[in-house]
């Protein structure tokens, strides 16, 4: 599968090197291709490649987000219209007001006909690559509407190491994007390393 990582931070890039091992072919969308930033993402996978934005989905089966909040208009700007095409939204709002709006309702109003889903969030980039090297899966919660979009965020965090998690539906999207500030508070206990599990009893 091809799929177009908007973003080559530390989010952007844990995802891009998960993917890849995973067998997946990479492409990042960036305004800048030739930043550090960038270079460093594309030192970890030597067959990927960064593009513009709008050269980078082109052709790409997902498209994740994976920008700051602040970058997502301007994201979006250098796109060409998304519809039909599945999108996952990895990003969060820190800075967001209780009760605002998560960064996939954001992307919801901007991309018309798009198939999102909202996954990756919920845990530290650098478990992304690790994840599969847990003694005990960490959950990925997949929050949606719609079908195809969750099934293939679900798929691709299994691929990766996760146990998948329904979420139920985007509305669920702003309560993820809560968790993961459960996730920081954690991780000052127990290191980076933290994770969210699914007991059965």
């Amino acid at each position: 599968m091809r799929i177009a990582i908007l973003g080559a931070g530390n989010v952007g890039g844990g995802l891009g090197r998960a993917f890849a091992a995973a067998g997946h072919d990479v492409v990042f969308g960036v305004r800048d291709p030739e930043s550090t930033k960038t270079q460093a993402a594309l030192a970890d996978i030597p067959d990927a490649v960064a593009a513009s934005p709008g050269d980078a989905v082109e052709g790409a089966d997902v498209i994740v987000f994976a920008v700051r909040p602040v970058a997502i208009n301007a994201t979006v700007a250098e796109l060409p219209p998304l519809g039909g095409r599945l999108v996952i939204d990895a990003m969060n709002r820190f800075d967001a007001e209780p009760g605002g709006h998560s960064t996939t309702q954001d992307l919801a109003a901007m991309l018309p006909g798009a198939k999102l889903a909202k996954a990756f969030n919920t845990i530290g980039f650098e478990n992304y690559a690790t994840a599969a090297g847990r003694a005990v899966r960490a959950a990925m919660f997949v929050a949606g509407d719609d079908a195809d979009a969750k099934r293939v965020a679900m798929d691709l965090a299994a691929q990766i190491g996760f146990q998948p998690e329904d979420a139920g539906g985007l509305a669920n999207a702003k309560v993820l994007e809560e968790m993961v500030k459960i996730w920081l508070a954690l991780s000052q206990a127990h290191g980076r390393g933290v994770a969210f599990a699914v007991s059965e009893g």
